[in-house]
């Protein structure tokens, strides 16, 4: 992934994808090849998950594991 090379702590990675993309398993098979799959938290967005959400980012800031958000957005 070319793109990984601009990346930092302060710059996330965001996809925004087309209706019927699912990136998880290339992101998963990613972060292994780089020796991170063990060290990534994963959590689907919706009703009450933002606060652990937070926590999570929070955590991953001071761990240095990634964090994967899965956000369903309906138009």
């Amino acid at each position: 992934m070319e793109i990984y090379k601009d990346l930092n702590k302060f710059t996330p990675l965001i996809f925004v994808l087309s209706q019927g993309s699912v990136p998880t398993a290339g992101f998963y098979g990613f972060a292994g090849e780089l020796s991170y799959g063990d060290r990534v938290l994963s959590i689907s967005l919706g009703q009450g998950q933002g606060p652990v959400a937070e926590r999570m980012i929070r955590s991953a800031v001071d761990t240095g594991d990634w964090v994967f958000l899965q956000v369903d957005c309906h138009v």
